[in-house]
């Protein structure tokens, strides 16, 4: 009988970053663009990757958004409204 084969493979690894991505040129543009659209009064949807779209934009932070829909807030990166959302 034969025996069983030996594995010397290692174990696959999880790697995380600790720190989120930093956003590209084009989140920050978008980023501004939202700000100054939101200082004119003026209601901005955006759809929210994983959470689908309609959500209004109530805030920009530094590398956030807060968003709104059906009484619901939430805060996400601006990396997580894809460019051109809006």
């Amino acid at each position: 009988m034969t025996p069983p084969p030996n594995l010397t493979v290692a174990p696959a690894r999880l790697h995380r970053r600790t720190m989120p991505s930093q956003p590209s040129r084009v989140h920050v543009d978008q980023a501004d663009r939202i700000r100054r659209d939101l200082a004119a009064n003026e209601a901005v949807t955006v759809a929210v990757v994983g959470h689908g779209r309609g959500w209004f934009v109530t805030a920009v932070g530094d590398g956030t958004y807060e968003v709104w829909r059906d009484g619901s807030p939430l805060t996400v990166g601006w990396a997580e409204v894809p460019a051109g959302s809006i």
